[in-house]
């Protein structure tokens, strides 16, 4: 088992700060870093690739600085991209036998892993297609399986179900759970239902800095009361969204039912709504007016 170590971590691209001085520390299990895109999420994970170079702090894997691994940290590394860049004219078989040589896995053990991680992602039967007819869906199973090739002990995956239709995000999260019990696994994503059912540690980043990291029910527990459910007339339903934080509308017959995060009851009718990890991630992330409103 590995332990990965982010120690004052920052990153700045010119007068902007892309990721704020960070601590962090994983081993195995399923880590999701949740936020908005341009929280700093991607230039995160490229720092704890070695893609990036941090300005500041440093990260360890065992103890050791991963610029001085060097070929060893790469060893244990597998890496998902948003965009898995590739010869589109290529096979699936293709792609991963160059991939498997890039990554200077023997050839014997590559052809064996390479059917293994095929079948893994339900691409067997495809496998001699050309990537240019591939769905959406199947060229990101293929990433999955690139970034597997060489068993990897830390895998990066960096919004890995971003345009999958529900069918494929399911099918994706479920490949995804399968690979935490032996490896630490960092995925990160905007889409909240991506980690609620997988991660073991739920992160919330928010302008470039991890403001919470933890369990869902650690992370409920926190927040306690904040959702609230309530009727109000089509007309006051604009007013009540500039004042508090609107995770939902459903129209009624003759009215709008809201669902509101919030620390105070927001109307004297409303009723307690069971807290959903959507909702404790729009109550660490609202901004500061939004604070003040419920205030007020």
């Amino acid at each position: 088992m590995h332990r990965l170590d982010l120690i004052g971590v920052e990153k700045k691209f010119g007068d902007k700060t892309a990721v704020q001085k960070t601590d962090l520390h994983m081993e195995n299990g399923i880590y999701g870093l949740l936020g908005e895109n341009g929280a700093g999420k991607t230039t995160l994970m490229r720092m704890i690739c070695g893609i990036l170079k941090p300005d500041s702090g440093n990260i360890r894997c065992d103890n050791i600085g991963i610029q001085q691994l060097g070929k060893e940290y790469r060893r244990l590394l597998g890496y998902l991209p948003q965009e898995l860049g590739c010869y589109r004219e290529f096979s699936a078989l293709r792609f991963l036998n160059y991939m498997a040589a890039l990554k200077a896995i023997p050839a014997d053990h590559a052809r064996n892993r390479i059917d293994e991680l095929l079948e893994l992602a339900g691409l067997k039967q495809v496998e001699k297609q050309k990537l240019k007819t591939y769905s959406g869906g199947m060229m990101k199973r293929l990433g999955i399986a690139q970034a597997l090739l060489n068993d990897p002990e830390i895998l990066i995956l960096d919004e890995p179900t971003a345009g999958l239709d529900p069918k494929e995000r399911v099918r994706f999260r479920n490949i995804i759970s399968s690979l935490g019990k032996k490896r630490i696994v960092l995925l990160s994503t905007h889409i909240v239902s991506d980690i609620e059912y997988i991660a073991d540690q739920i992160m919330i980043m928010h302008e470039g800095k991890i403001i919470k990291m933890g369990t869902e029910e650690q992370l409920a527990d926190e927040v306690k009361q904040i959702v609230w459910k309530c009727n109000v007339p089509e007309e006051e339903a604009a007013e009540y969204s500039e004042k508090f934080i609107v995770s939902n509308i459903r129209n009624l017959d003759k009215c709008v039912e809201l669902r509101i995060v919030s620390d105070e009851k927001p109307t004297s009718d409303s009723v307690k709504a069971e807290t959903a990890l959507e909702d404790i991630y729009l109550y660490f992330t609202r901004n500061p007016q939004e604070i003040k409103n419920e205030i007020i």
